[in-house]
């Protein structure tokens, strides 16, 4: 037994039998923890309450949190894919310690933890004693808590990771948990939560300011675009509405932040480089205490309507504008390019859009570009063909009670129909009517509600349109968008760079590290190389990325030559790591049809490298 194991079993034995532990026996946030947890009258040796809300209660508890769940949910996923299989379960918490939504494994469910952490469940400090989630919440910091570290023994066969989610103006807007049935540390696991966490925290404050200039910052260029980056908010007056953690430890030498003017912040008055911006320009600016900072801005509903104030006439229509629009946005595929050429322009004018593709290659990405190209001054509200229910499209869509429907939310705005072609055939009649007329009457009081919204829709399964109800099919394919999915793509190098350079702003991945990646078909899309790359990325803190880093991570490591000429060239034969890259690299090749040029953008090489590996396919 360590000491810390041996000093953690005395203070338990004392907290147990006389009420009182020693002082400096456990880590600083534990002790404050268990001495709270006194402070509300717990008893150590309680059994475990199945302390759960109503129907109702978490009903109305998710509707309050509904963006937090609707950002969170890629990434409780991502997070899942990261450490499936090792017993582990992910679970949302609302700011108050209820559970807003899990994923789990089957042995984690099975247990009698699995039982207790379910949707509906509170987990605050006050009940539950100490716990990562309630820790989390009293503390406002990330927090694991191990064992018989948890105040009630019941809890003591679990251990369990959390990291705060806030708003931006200082406000705990959720926490972000991981448990398993394991006592070994997990820092691993830790370090995956907090990136998921910030993650989460930078989608909330930039989706809910997108009427809002949104400002990207950080003292070096390179981490733009990472989960390191400053991010602030003006409001129209150009003071500062919102700024996340990160922004707040960059500027550090102001008394307050929030509520100050952007030129008090910053020696340039922002008058001075809002053009430039809004352009797409990174810049380098100087904060009144004297440091200096790279600056960009967002691309979102806000920038792109100052954009078309600033820049009135463009040189080549639709060109400044699309540009504006995605150039957050890793688009290096030429094909897609064009594509998404003509999006704005159909946006702005009110078009219907569809959006197709499988699952992970972006749709609602492209939903919530396309709604800040409509320039309309209300939300983008999404309703999930999946989770609604025969029978709620009425107390979801229309409202119940005081609380507005989905449809009174997004007037003004966009409504996102994702996954449409799951919405029941009753739902679908019923918004095509409202779509129809622009009105509707509340299910309970009789009375007409106006809404004046655009719709945007969005399915994994495009042949599937065709079953919708014509009535309502007709009114959202008046723009049709396929996505490729990620396997045609040409831009995977890009992609797969960027990922990886959201985490180490410096990561470089070797051409045999590109060419398995680009061997791989994908059938997550996006969604699955992001994971993958920040599996890579955690497992190799330094130095590039190699071949062999993702041997583990994506399924089939590509089989060794059986001959010199079969599977790779003769330059490549005989060197197992040299076979597989040139087996990976005429793999591409081949699945697009012997068109180097695309293989060569897919795997991020030049077409001289490419050509030498098929030198003996050439007839």
């Amino acid at each position: 037994m360590d000491l810390q194991t041996s000093a953690l079993g005395r203070a338990r034995q004392m907290l147990e039998t006389q009420g009182r532990f020693p002082g400096g026996a456990l880590p600083g946030d534990i002790t404050e923890s268990w001495l709270r947890s006194l402070s509300h009258g717990l008893d150590p040796l309680a059994r475990s309450q199945r302390l759960i809300l109503s129907e109702v209660e978490f009903n109305a508890t998710r509707q309050t949190h509904a963006d937090l769940i609707r950002f969170a949910r890629p990434e409780l996923e991502l997070l899942y894919d990261q450490i499936a299989g090792s017993n582990f379960m992910i679970a949302l918490g609302s700011p108050d310690g209820v559970v807003l939504d899990t994923l789990h494994d089957t042995q984690f469910a099975e247990t009698e933890a699995g039982a207790q952490v379910i949707p509906g469940s509170v987990w605050s400090e006050n009940l539950r004693g100490t716990n990562a989630m309630g820790v989390c919440i009293a503390t406002g910091r990330p927090a694991q808590v191990y064992g018989g570290e948890h105040f009630l023994r019941a809890h003591g066969d679990v251990s369990c990771i959390s990291a705060p989610i806030f708003d931006g103006a200082g406000r705990l807007a959720g926490v972000l948990d991981a448990s398993s049935m394991s006592a070994v540390r997990q820092q691993h696991t830790a370090a995956l939560v907090q990136m998921a966490a910030s993650s989460i925290e930078n989608s909330l404050i930039r989706s809910g300011h997108d009427r809002r200039i949104v400002l990207q910052f950080h003292p070096r260029p390179e981490y733009l675009g990472t989960l390191s980056m400053g991010v602030l908010v003006l409001d129209e007056d150009l003071t500062l509405h919102a700024i996340n953690r990160r922004g707040e430890m960059f500027l550090t030498g102001f008394p307050r932040l929030l509520g100050e003017s952007f030129d008090r912040i910053f020696e340039q008055p922002f008058a001075a480089i809002q053009q430039r911006l809004v352009e797409g320009e990174t810049l380098r600016v100087r904060d009144r205490i004297g440091s200096a900072v790279s600056l960009r801005c967002v691309a979102n509903r806000a920038s792109f309507a100052l954009a078309r104030r600033l820049i009135p006439v463009v040189t080549e229509p639709g060109t400044a504008p699309a540009r504006n629009l995605f150039r957050d946005v890793v688009i290096d595929d030429p094909a897609l390019w064009q594509r998404l050429q003509a999006l704005p322009d159909a946006a702005k004018r009110g078009a219907a859009i569809a959006i197709t593709g499988e699952t992970g290659t972006g749709k609602a990405l492209i939903a919530r570009l396309a709604h800040a190209a409509s320039e309309r001054s209300g939300p983008l509200v999404t309703l999930d063909g999946r989770m609604l229910a025969e029978g709620d499209f009425a107390r979801v869509c229309l409202g119940s009670g005081t609380e507005p429907g989905l449809l009174q939310q997004a007037a003004g705005g966009t409504l996102f129909l994702d996954e449409v072609t799951d919405l029941p055939v009753v739902a679908q009649a019923a918004l095509a009517g409202v779509l129809d007329i622009g009105e509707y009457r509340h299910p309970e009081t009789g009375a007409v509600v106006r809404t004046d919204l655009r719709v945007v829709c969005a399915t994994s399964a495009p042949a599937a349109l065709s079953d919708l109800l014509p009535a309502l099919r007709y009114r959202l394919e008046g723009f049709r968008l396929d996505l490729p999915p990620l396997r045609l793509r040409s831009d995977l190098a890009a992609l797969a760079q960027r990922f990886a350079r959201s985490v180490r702003p410096d990561a470089r991945m070797t051409e045999a590290a590109l060419a398995r990646l680009a061997a791989h078909d994908w059938p997550g899309n996006l969604h699955e190389l992001r994971a993958i790359v920040l599996q890579a990325m955690l497992m190799r803190p330094e130095g590039a990325l190699e071949a062999q880093d993702f041997d583990a991570l994506l399924p089939g490591a590509p089989a060794r030559p059986v001959s010199s000429g079969a599977t790779c060239c003769a330059q490549c034969a005989g060197v197992p790591w040299k076979a597989d890259q040139c087996q990976n690299i005429r793999t591409v090749v081949a699945r697009h049809e012997g068109n180097v040029s695309r293989a060569a953008r897919v795997l991020g090489m030049s077409r001289t490298t490419i050509y030498k590996h098929l030198k003996d396919q050439a007839s």
